[in-house]
């Protein structure tokens, strides 16, 4: 049977939905897979199907064509991925080759099918096949597509070669994600309210662990917001392993207890886990507002998409009810909202070519000031990694 670990060097199981109203056939067609290799759920109809998907993650969903809702429930749950831009991988479980929703299957998305009658001869291959498929997707959607603060140091990432170096790397690319999910975390309960600030308190030197906590805390307050696939992704109790590494390798003499190999597929396998977890969930985007036009109804707001490497970025004019203020980073939402994020993420502009400098929050200083508020907010440059404590920005300014 082929290998169904597919995130090289990752030590991250493979979760697998089988969407199909007949489960007694998913459950064969799932030990097909190998108990040992992957994890597998189920679900009876394309409306429990799409449940699961919205609240868990996966690798891949594999879906019967001929099923609840209609007679083509298959069809049904793919077109309301598309509708919720939810990028989900999709193997479709089909009657034969050319029948027209086949054909319809992967127009909507579908990476591939399966004649059911054939499954136990060909799934397997296909699955290895798909999941490839997908752990190269996610890779080129994270370098590319995930928000800069969190894109550059996956890159980073994915340059060294040794093992020591890639350890490194991978634990500041989680570190990464952590920080970038916490203090956009920060952002949406301040829209809601005053921040709690025995909570701010603690970025006083934020390690791994305080921005895992961070994360937790604000969990249970970001409600339904876009964002809580991604709070729930990086606070989860995999998030403990990857800060114990972190804690021996910096801590500990230099080397994991578990030993560099099992530490660099751990940390690595919850990175993998973390991209998985947003590419399959409502898409969130960072902006920078620029120029500014009100007809009276609405505003006409130029935006800059900060993704990647925010290298050469043109601007889009879109068509806001509420106008933005120029110069700042905004986290977008599908549903619409676009939060303030100033001044946890800052963006400057280099260049002609619409190069962006993007700068993340990373703690603040204490100062002698007896005003606490007055402490020097720190940052880290998302490019060169390095960190820097700002003249303009103070503690009192989060609020």
């Amino acid at each position: 049977m082929p290998s169904l670990n597919m995130t090289p060097g990752s030590a991250r199981p493979i979760r697998i939905l089988f969407i199909d109203d007949q489960r007694e056939v998913a459950k064969t067609l799932a030990a097909l897979l190998g108990r040992d290799a992957v994890e597998c759920r189920f679900a009876d109809n394309g409306e429990a199907g799409l449940a699961r998907l919205l609240k868990e993650v996966y690798d891949l969903a594999v879906i019967d064509l001929r099923m609840p809702p209609g007679q083509w429930g298959g069809l049904w749950l793919l077109q309301e991925l598309n509708n919720r831009g939810l990028s989900v991988d999709t193997l479709v479980l089909s009657g034969e080759a050319g029948q027209s929703e086949t054909i319809e299957a992967m127009r909507l998305g579908a990476l591939d099918f399966v004649v059911k009658d054939n499954a136990s001869s060909e799934l397997a291959d296909q699955v290895c096949r798909v999941l490839a498929q997908g752990a190269e997707t996610r890779s080129i959607f994270a370098a590319a597509q995930l928000p800069t603060p969190v894109a550059l140091p996956y890159q980073r990432m994915r340059v060294p070669t040794d093992p020591e170096t890639q350890l490194l790397a991978s634990l500041a690319a989680a570190e990464a994600v952590m920080r970038f999910c916490a203090l956009a975390g920060l952002a949406v309960v301040r829209a809601n309210g005053a921040l709690d600030q025995s909570l701010v308190s603690r970025l006083a030197g934020p390690s791994l662990g305080t921005w895992r906590d961070v994360c937790r805390a604000l969990q249970p307050h970001v409600g339904d917001h876009a964002l809580g696939r991604w709070m729930e992704a990086a606070s989860g109790r995999e998030a403990d392993g990857v800060v114990q590494h972190r804690n021996d390798t910096f801590h500990g003499g230099g080397v994991p207890t578990v030993g560099v190999t099992q530490a660099l597929a751990d940390v690595s396998g919850w990175v993998d886990f973390f991209v998985l977890a947003v590419r399959s969930g409502p898409p969130i985007e960072l902006v920078v507002a620029g120029s500014l036009d009100f007809n009276g109804i609405t505003s006409s707001v130029e935006l800059a998409r900060l993704a990647g490497a925010a290298s050469a970025v043109a601007w889009n004019r879109r068509e806001l009810p509420a106008p933005l203020v120029k110069g700042r980073v905004y986290l977008h939402s599908k549903s619409g909202e676009y939060l303030d994020m100033w001044p946890l993420v800052l963006a400057e502009q280099t260049g002609s070519r619409g190069d962006w400098k993007v700068s993340i929050m990373d703690g603040f200083r204490k100062t002698h000031s007896a005003a606490a508020t007055n402490d020097r907010l720190r940052y880290v440059n998302a490019a060169a990694g390095g960190r820097f404590t700002s003249t303009d920005h103070v503690l009192g300014d989060l609020a």
